[in-house]
């Protein structure tokens, strides 16, 4: 298996950043495959689903990171939405 680095890990999920479907998605699974077949049964696209399985992996092996990542697109997403 093949270590990948935080910075590694948030390029590859860093085009579903924007979406907050596909986040909540995420948020609702408990393993990166599940997250990959939960995003791509949800919106046909294998390009999401591969980026929501990063999320999900940096879920998994970066907990600190992906808490502050969340909490920061939820600061955005609010900020956007005044």
């Amino acid at each position: 298996m093949t270590e990948r680095t935080v910075l590694e890990v948030k390029a590859r999920c860093r085009s579903i950043l924007d979406d907050s479907k596909v986040i909540e998605l995420v948020k609702g699974t408990r393993t990166p495959t599940a997250a990959y077949e939960v995003v791509f049964a949800e919106t046909g696209s294998d390009k999401k689903a591969k980026a929501a399985r990063w999320l999900a992996v940096l879920r998994r092996d970066y907990p600190a990171e992906y808490a502050e990542l969340i909490l920061t697109l939820g600061t955005d997403q609010a900020t956007a939405a005044r």
